[in-house]
């Protein structure tokens, strides 16, 4: 069984660095509706570089050229890829860039061919020509899909309320289009309280786990991987952090302020939330005792998934998630224990007895849950 470890157990910082809050497209659930200056100045960018690579930790660095569309900014990372790579630093570093693909030109693929040493790709995709239309500006066709399933592979599929319905056909038509990493997500930020989107998400998770019983050779997409084996009723101290908000993790607006990660920044929930998020003192080992009492109290505390900047700007709380986005994640931890079943009765799990036990009484666990 695979170890379960908090994000702050690596030797890893990552630092966003918001290139520009333009974009080409118009995404139905984008959350950046807060947008202002238009790009961070070469020099400002290169300076955040140079300050974060001869800070006094312990941690290497891992660069995310972020906008927006960072491709916008294309010559300008360029010049940052370089700058990186003509330094001598004693930190080791690397570039991820996250993009919707559709500016990725001939230039741009050979430039990222080059440098894929430091340099990783993800593609926003979100699923079929239907559902990836419908979310992300009637943009299929303008992607080059082969190029990024052949070269990094990495797909980060969001979910809308409008594309729910076919949510496993969307995974499955990017593990068809030669994606082995598949992460999807529900969108945040969008209303999710529409009580037919419940049997609608669970209906979904039970094709896409029925698929991949099917095909045990796919990596399955992390929606159905949140670790139930890991759900301890017994130590109810701490939650797993899944993410390095405010502690190795900095994200860095246009003007050079800092956050405690992107989505804390002003272009993601205005200059009033973002500024009280500054103050904000974040713990390595997260203490469930933050946790409002729907979350403390629930059978999955110390597993169930948070983004941080999205719990503060809806909920006030980093620690507590919107009701209806809780009830949602509730079924993906029953659509996880259905997958996790029907792996242990297919045999396709390799466990120990102590491992099977733990596994079998947590699924057991998640039918108590309350949606």
């Amino acid at each position: 069984m695979q170890k379960n470890e908090n994000h702050n157990e690596n030797n890893t910082k990552t630092v966003v660095l918001i290139l520009t809050h333009s974009c080409n497209l118009s995404c139905v659930y984008c959350y950046e509706h807060h947008k202002g200056e238009p790009f961070m100045e070469l020099e400002k960018a290169k300076k955040i570089i140079e300050q974060e690579m001869n800070a006094d930790d312990e941690y290497d660095r891992t660069f995310e050229f972020f906008g927006g569309e960072p491709f916008l900014e294309f010559e300008k990372i360029v010049k940052l890829h370089q700058f990186l790579a003509n330094n001598k630093w004693t930190k080791k570093w690397s570039v991820i860039i996250t993009t919707n693909g559709t500016l990725v030109n001939k230039e741009i693929q050979n430039w990222l061919i080059n440098n894929k040493a430091t340099v990783q790709v993800a593609l926003s995709a979100d699923g079929t020509p239907y559902m990836h239309n419908i979310n992300r500006s009637n943009s299929y066709d303008n992607i080059d899909f082969a190029f990024f399933a052949k070269r990094w592979s990495i797909a980060k599929m969001t979910i809308s309320s409008k594309t729910l319905p076919h949510l496993s056909e969307g995974i499955i038509h990017l593990h068809n289009l030669g994606f082995k990493t598949v992460t999807s997500n529900l969108a945040f930020g969008i209303d999710w309280s529409d009580e037919e989107n419940l049997s609608v998400f669970a209906s979904e998770l039970h094709k896409l786990a029925d698929y991949y019983i099917e095909n045990p050779q796919i990596v399955p997409a992390n929606i159905l991987d949140l670790q139930i084996e890991y759900i301890d009723p017994r130590s109810r101290s701490s939650a797993t952090r899944y993410c390095g908000a405010g502690i190795q993790m900095i994200a860095y607006e246009v003007d050079g302020e800092n956050y405690p990660c992107h989505t804390f920044a002003p272009i993601s929930v205005g200059n009033e939330i973002a500024k009280k998020s500054q103050t904000l003192v974040f713990d390595k080992k997260i203490s469930l005792d933050k946790f409002d009492d729907k979350c403390r109290n629930c059978i999955v505390a110390n597993v169930c998934p948070n983004c941080y900047g999205i719990n503060f700007s809806s909920t006030g709380n980093m620690y507590s998630k919107d009701n209806s986005f809780c009830k949602m994640t509730k079924v993906q931890f029953l659509g996880n224990a259905y997958f996790k079943y029907k792996q242990y009765e297919a045999g396709q799990l390799k466990l120990m007895p102590e491992e099977k036990f733990r596994l079998l009484n947590n699924i057991a666990l998640i039918q108590q849950l309350e949606v």
